[in-house]
């Protein structure tokens, strides 16, 4: 039976609460990585009531920019800020915070390298040699940040990757392209197209085998299908999602 662990990136949105219950309803744990800008939007009603479910929080900055284009004092305070916030969610919720996670929006580690967009390719190269991505690994490291994952996926025999500070994954589902405003400009261009992908890696249907999924929580209207539809196919083909901690 496949294995994996779901993480859910850019919460939260209108459709936070209602992600959340479907996932609940269908016993699949999962790691939020929430966006400081996007609690200030949406209020943050929907995450204390997910951390009550046991869902899991981590931090996906403030703002969602690349770390590429900031310095590293602006990655600290990008980092920083969310951190406060999550602290504040699960004093709200009275729960107890687990642990510290922490990943880089669009994977970009602080060298501007999008790396969510050719992760099955880093196995073979040191994605912590920059020196800002040595910096910014350094500060996670100190203050606490890890990965919750008990990973055999082949991408994570890179001690790079194994050792990190920050949350990575092994496989993007690339939902956000169905999104009105990517449609047409990315290579998936239906859950079918989404559906097929899910079937053809070797690795995401290795018995045996643990992944590290991506998903995301996005605004717009056209999204909680596409969402659910994934994880529907999912359930189906027998999947074991697997608890966070």
């Amino acid at each position: 039976m496949p294995q994996c662990y779901v993480t859910i990136d850019d919460s939260p949105t209108p459709h936070t609460s209602a992600l959340c219950d479907f996932l609940y309803n269908h016993r699949i744990p999962a790691l939020l990585f929430i966006r400081g800008d996007m609690v200030k939007t949406y209020g943050d009603k929907a995450l204390i009531d997910a951390v009550k479910k046991g869902f899991i929080l981590g931090n996906h900055s403030m703002t969602h920019r690349p770390f590429g284009d900031l310095s590293y004092e602006e990655c600290i305070d990008e980092i920083e800020k969310t951190e406060d916030i999550i602290t504040g969610i699960y004093k709200k919720a009275g729960v107890a915070r687990p642990r510290r996670y922490f990943r880089f929006p669009y994977l970009d580690r602080g060298n501007g390298d999008r790396i969510e967009r050719h992760f099955e390719k880093s196995n073979a190269t040191d994605i912590n040699s920059h020196p800002k991505v040595v910096a910014l690994q350094k500060y996670l490291k100190e203050k606490g940040y890890s990965q919750p994952f008990q990973c055999n996926h082949p991408v994570y025999k890179n001690s790079s990757i194994a050792n990190a500070a920050d949350c990575l994954m092994t496989f993007s589902s690339f939902d956000w392209m169905l999104l009105d405003r990517h449609k047409g400009q990315w290579p998936y261009q239906s859950i079918g197209d989404l559906k097929r992908r899910i079937d053809e890696d070797q690795m995401l249907n290795e018995k045996g085998i643990t992944s590290i999924i991506i998903m995301h929580d996005k605004p717009e209207p056209e999204f909680p299908p596409v969402f659910e539809s994934l994880i529907d196919h999912m359930v189906i083909k027998g999947y074991e999602f697997l608890s966070i901690l």
